[in-house]
């Protein structure tokens, strides 16, 4: 395989429109033809971007306005074979850029946080359910299994992510290491009182799994915040979800460091050469495992409810 030339990529740091795919999609097309304005030919945006963080689960889950919050992001939640992401496809086509984008699904009854990767070509690659929703998303989010977690083989290299608190979840980060990943994109909803162990997940993956990681997290002004939520009651010029959005070297070190506060682009060059020198002190999959004592088993058989034979 011929030698992958450095390159731009791109966190994109912006406020989703709540419970609108539509206008989501609209405004991530506009975010992708930004970012291709500074160079970047990989571009991640933040968790569920397309309609939104759901941020009512602060809300009892029986109360009449977690249900009526509930009903409205399973309207705005997309079917996987929609037109709902073509604004998004289209834009990557026609920008030649490899998108990262996740969103409220809907399958059924169910919603599910899916990653979804769009190629250059604007075609899309694939899709990962989160397979754990955390704390209070349980009441929102199915989970997803472990069949459609992998590694795309790209002009840009070999990439791949994680949604939220999936990057604690060990296995999987090794699984994706097993699979050579090699740049990462990590998505996270804005959470201030997160921004410590996101910053320790992003950094721990970069090093231990020796490859890039592109993590973007929202910024939500206080005024955009849906009337009734526990996090409407501040200042509302603060921002309740404040970003914090970085890139990170395969040596755990920032090539470009958190922005708070503010919508933003960040970007920096993503050279594959620099995984080497880190993979030298340590690669997990390699020289550095030790799988006569180790080893992960990974079912990645699908695992549908009703599975019927003959």
């Amino acid at each position: 395989m011929s030698k992958i030339a450095p390159y731009i990529a791109a966190a994109v740091q912006w406020t989703p429109c709540v419970h609108d795919p539509k206008a989501g999609a609209q405004k991530a097309a506009r975010a992708i033809a930004e970012a291709a304005g500074k160079g970047a030919r990989l571009i991640v945006f933040p968790e569920t971007f397309l309609q939104g963080y759901p941020y009512f689960t602060g809300l009892p889950g029986a109360s009449p306005e977690f249900q009526a919050w509930l009903h409205a992001l399973h309207a705005g939640a997309i079917d996987r074979n929609s037109d709902a992401l073509q604004p998004v496809m289209d834009a990557a086509a026609k920008h030649g850029a490899h998108v990262v984008i996740s969103a409220n699904e809907k399958a059924g009854g169910t919603i599910y946080n899916t990653q979804f990767d769009i190629g250059p070509d604007g075609k899309l690659l694939g899709s990962h359910r989160k397979m754990m929703p955390t704390l209070q998303e349980r009441l929102v989010w199915g989970q997803g299994d472990g069949s459609d977690l992998t590694v795309y083989d790209t002009p840009l290299g070999k990439i791949g992510g994680l949604l939220c608190f999936e990057h604690h979840m060990a296995p999987a980060r090794y699984a994706l290491n097993g699979l050579g990943i090699q740049v990462h994109a990590a998505q996270w909803p804005g959470f201030p009182f997160i921004t410590d162990i996101v910053d320790a997940a992003n950094r721990q993956i970069a090093f231990e799994n020796g490859c890039f990681v592109i993590s973007a997290r929202e910024v939500m002004a206080q005024d955009r915040i849906m009337p009734g939520m526990p996090e409407s009651n501040c200042d509302p010029m603060q921002y309740a979800m404040n970003g914090g959005s970085a890139i990170i070297g395969p040596d755990g070190q920032y090539l470009a460091a958190p922005v708070f506060g503010e919508e933003t682009i960040l970007t920096a060059e993503i050279d594959l050469e620099h995984i080497i020198r880190t993979k030298a002190w340590f690669d997990g999959t390699g020289h550095y495992s030790r799988p006569d004592i180790f080893q992960l088993r990974w079912d990645r058989r699908p695992k549908p409810p009703v599975d019927m034979i003959g």
